[in-house]
C-alpha cells in the first residue's frame, strides 16, 4: 500500500492477502493495527512502548478504505508450493494466537513490513535474508527524512530527535522496514523448484488501485542551506539588538534580553526532550544524540538569567560563563565533524544552532549590555 497524508501513513503499509480457492474468500492480514484508546496510550507512545497487533479485513474492505484515502494498492502473487503455503498459513496462525497477536512496535526494527518480511523469509528457508545482506549507502535517518519531508517542522524535528544509531549504514534487509523496499526486493527474488531450476517468486503483479498523488520522494531534502540561513538570521537579529543596547536605551536592552531568552528557551526545551528520549525511553534510535551539544537544559538557565542581565545588569559573571560554555559545546559539535570523530549526520542542525550560540557568547564576553542601570 502506498503513502497517505497522516504521519503514520507516510511510510506506506504491507499486508499478506490470502485467497481461499474453496470458498473464494479473500482475507488481507496486516500487522499495523493500533488502538489510540488503549490504557496509557500517550505514555506508552512517548516511552517507545507502543503495542500494535495483527488484524484482518476482506479485500473489498481494504480497497474501499484505500480508495477513500487515495492510497495506491499493489499486489504481488507469490509462487509458493502447497507445502510453503501451508507453512505460511501456519506461521500466521501462530501470530494470531492471543499471546502473540500484540507486539512491541518499533518504527525501524519491528513493524508492519518487517513482520511479513520475516514470515516470507522463514517460508523460503532464509532465501530473502540471504539475498539482501549487501550494505547500502543509506541509513534509517536518510529514509525517515526522505519520506517525511512534506512537513518542514516535522522533518526538522525528526532530524533533531534522531541520534547516532540512526546514521549507521543499513543493509537491503534492514531497508525492508519500508513496505516499498520489501516490495522491490521480493519482486526480484529468484527461488528454486523441486528440479533445481530457478524462477521468480512473483508470478504476477497487479495494481488494484492507482492513487492520484505524486510518487514518493527519491532523496531526503537538502536542509543544510535553509537551516544555516535561518541560524544566521536569528544570530544577526540577536547581534543587532545587542550591539545597540546602550545603557540609556532601556527598550533595546529589554528586547535583547527577550530575544536571547526566547532562543535559549527553545534550545533548552529541546535539550530536555532529547535528554528524556535518551535516558528514559526505549526509542533506541534517539539515544547517543550529539545534538545535546547544541540543545541542552543549561540553555533554560541562560533564558532566565539573560533577562536579568540585560534589564538590571546583575548576574554578569554567570551569564558570561554560561554563554561561553554553551558556545563551546556547540563548537565542539562542529569540530567533531571536522576531525572525523562524529558519526552523526547533524551538520544541518549545527548550522541552525551554532551561529546564535556564538553571537550570544560574543555579546556576553564583550560586555555589550547595560551598565550602572538607574
Amino acid at each position: 500500500m502506498g503513502r497517505g497524508e497522516q504521519v503514520w501513513e507516510l511510510f506506506g503499509h504491507s499486508a499478506i492477502w490470502v485467497h481461499d480457492n474453496t470458498t473464494n474468500r479473500d482475507t488481507v492480514f496486516n500487522w499495523g493495527v493500533f488502538d489510540s484508546h488503549q490504557p496509557n496510550f500517550i505514555l506508552h507512545f512517548l516511552k517507545g512502548l507502543m503495542l500494535y497487533r495483527m488484524g484482518g479485513e476482506t479485500l473489498d474492505e481494504v480497497l474501499y478504505e484505500y480508495r477513500y484515502f487515495n492510497r495506491t494498492v499493489v499486489s504481488q502473487q507469490l509462487d509458493f508450493t502447497t507445502a510453503e503455503k501451508d507453512s505460511l498459513l501456519h506461521l500466521m496462525q501462530i501470530n494470531a494466537q492471543p499471546e502473540n497477536v500484540q507486539y512491541r512496535y518499533d518504527y525501524f526494527l519491528d513493524n508492519c513490513a518487517t513482520r511479513p518480511r520475516d514470515l516470507l523469509d522463514q517460508v523460503t528457508g532464509g532465501l530473502l535474508h540471504a539475498n539482501s545482506r549487501q550494505v547500502t549507502d543509506r541509513s534509517y535517518r536518510w529514509h525517515a527524512l526522505r519520506l517525511m519531508q512534506d512537513g518542514l517542522p516535522l522533518v526538522v524535528g525528526v532530524d533533531i530527535g534522531l541520534g547516532e544509531p540512526a546514521d549507521r549504514p543499513i543493509t537491503r534487509w534492514d531497508e525492508m522496514f519500508l513496505p516499498k523496499e520489501l516490495h522491490d526486493v521480493v519482486a526480484t527474488l529468484q527461488v528454486r523448484d523441486s528440479t533445481g531450476a530457478t524462477h521468480p517468486l512473483v508470478t504476477r503483479e497487479s495494481v488494484l488501485y492507482e492513487a492520484s498523488r505524486p510518487p514518493e520522494p527519491a532523496a531526503p531534502p537538502k536542509l543544510g542551506p535553509w537551516l544555516l540561513a535561518l541560524g544566521v538570521v536569528i544570530a544577526a537579529l540577536i547581534a543587532w539588538l545587542g550591539l545597540g543596547a546602550e545603557p540609556t536605551d532601556r527598550g533595546r536592552r529589554i528586547a535583547t534580553g527577550v530575544a536571547i531568552c526566547v532562543w535559549s528557551t527553545i534550545a533548552g526545551l529541546l535539550g530536555v526532550v532529547l535528554s528524556i528520549l535518551w535516558l528514559f525511553t526505549d526509542h533506541v534510535f534517539a539515544h547517543a544524540n550529539e545534538n545535546l551539544l547544541l540543545f541542552n537544559p543549561l540553555w533554560l538557565v541562560l533564558a532566565v538569567l539573560a533577562v536579568v542581565y540585560y534589564v538590571s545588569g546583575r548576574a554578569e559573571r554567570t551569564v558570561r560563563w554560561l554563554a561561553v560554555v554553551l558556545a563551546s559545546l556547540s563548537t565542539l559539535a562542529l569540530l567533531a565533524h571536522l576531525v572525523g570523530l562524529s558519526r552523526q549526520s547533524n551538520l544541518p542542525i549545527i548550522g541552525l544552532a551554532l551561529p546564535a550560540a556564538l553571537v550570544i557568547a560574543w555579546l556576553a564576553v564583550s560586555g555589550h549590555r547595560a551598565r550602572n542601570v538607574q
